[in-house]
């Protein structure tokens, strides 16, 4: 029998329809979200919504993509994202309560300067680790990205990230 997280992770691979750097992050910044609830040894039920946000974390953009002239902006996505995602949650039996949860996470995991709770400060770790290495920031913005974190795992592993670029 297949759990509601497999479910999940492959209706949103196949979604993406084999888009390279999609489905790429997707599959990273999941892990590293894994990796970094059971390092905050958070309780189960928050390792699910975190990996499942993790999971639909950037679930808007295709549609945004199909849907609004190529423009998935982070203001189109906040549109969509609650329609999106509660389909896929439904479709992988999701309990009902976990459902505004994980929207919210994958709605604010950009709002860097904002008050973070710790499921969104975990999401916003890992994925902005898998996008430093991805897009190699500059000195600037790597200064800046350091600021944001707070786990010592995160930091550790943003050191290790941000490392070949400073030397």
């Amino acid at each position: 029998m297949i759990n509601n997280e497999t479910h999940l992770l492959y209706s949103v691979l196949c979604y993406e329809e084999g888009h390279c750097r999609r489905t790429q992050h997707i599959l990273k910044v999941y892990a590293l979200a894994k990796l970094f609830g059971e390092q905050e040894k958070i309780s189960v039920e928050d390792q699910q919504i975190l990996q499942a946000a993790a999971i639909l974390h950037d679930v808007a953009i295709k549609y945004c993509k199909e849907h609004y002239n190529g423009d998935a902006s982070q203001n189109n996505q906040k549109q969509v994202v609650s329609i999106l995602v509660t389909r896929f949650l439904e479709s992988a039996n999701y309990l009902p309560s976990y459902v505004p949860k994980i929207i919210e996470l994958v709605n604010c995991h950009h709002d860097y300067d904002k008050p973070k709770n710790k499921l969104l400060q975990l999401l916003m770790e890992a994925d902005l680790i898998v996008n430093c290495y991805e897009n190699r920031p500059d000195h600037k913005k790597a200064e800046y990205i350091k600021k944001i974190f707070q786990t010592d795992g995160g930091k550790e592993l943003l050191a290790l990230c941000l490392k070949k670029e400073m030397e």
